[in-house]
């Protein structure tokens, strides 16, 4: 049974466990629209829709293919500076190529596909105050790790 949401979860304590990067947007990380109300500057990642791809074998799945949007979000009043772009350095200097823990699952591939910014959102509620958002959609591939064999097979030879 797919369990996809474990690997988003993977990815949001991955990311929310390194003291760089919650040094630059300490409101934490969160799924997307989840952050506190209140927060000034944290990260989001979010499944991207219908971006994803499930390999079928034999009934089940052979591996998943998911993108995420992964940004650092920094709220801005004017003369304020920016941490979105050293946020979104250090996003990248742990996700591409790097490792992934998710019970069930063996990681293949996880890299960056494309550069994400915008620095031209403005408030709803107040046009004086701007999000800074920077970050990428990054690709995680993953495959289902198998189960070990029950202890009543006998390793070493054939059994028929």
């Amino acid at each position: 049974m797919s369990k996809t949401r474990d690997v988003t979860n993977a990815l949001i304590a991955k990311l929310g466990a390194d003291a760089e990067l919650l040094s630059l947007c300490p409101n934490g990380v969160y799924r997307a629209n989840r952050g506190p109300e209140g927060a000034t500057a944290l990260v989001e990642v979010a499944l991207v829709p219908g971006a994803s791809h499930d390999e079928p074998m034999f009934g089940g799945r052979a591996w998943e293919d998911l993108r995420y949007t992964v940004s650092a979000i920094q709220r801005l009043t004017r003369g304020t500076v920016s941490n979105v772009g050293a946020a979104a350095e250090r996003i990248d200097a742990l996700l591409e190529m790097g490792s992934l823990d998710v019970a069930g699952y063996g990681l293949m591939v996880l890299q960056r596909q494309v550069f994400v910014e915008d620095d031209t959102i403005l408030d709803d509620r107040d046009p004086s105050i701007a999000w800074d958002v920077c970050g990428g959609i990054y690709q995680v591939m993953v495959i289902g790790v198998a189960a070990p064999p029950p202890p009543w097979i006998q390793t070493g030879w054939v059994q028929l």
